[in-house]
């Protein structure tokens, strides 16, 4: 009985998960601000996870339809997921060497 062809995307979700981001990365950048050493802990990996989960969300429930909204949220969503991963790699360069 339940049909798959309604998809209705609700932007709740992705505009909330885009607002839990932002304010992962705010913290994330206010790290690296800072002169201490970087102290992440697992809750610096919540941003690309939150990224990910807002990514397939929007490219499941959107299908063609692909308004500015969307696009924009999609790429920050890229935007979330490398960015935290590249911090950590870099940290983990700098560390090495």
């Amino acid at each position: 009985m339940a049909d798959r062809t309604i998809n209705k995307m609700n932007l709740l979700l992705p505009v909330f998960l885009f607002v839990i981001n932002l304010i992962f990365s705010a913290f994330l950048i206010e790290e690296l601000i800072d002169a201490s050493e970087p102290n992440y802990g697992i809750l610096g990996l919540l941003t690309p996870i939150t990224g990910v989960v807002s990514l397939i969300y929007i490219k499941k429930m959107a299908g063609n339809k692909r308004t500015v909204l969307v696009r924009v949220l999609q790429t920050f969503n890229y935007i979330y997921i490398l960015f935290p991963i590249a911090v950590f790699v870099y940290g983990v360069m700098v560390m090495i060497g």
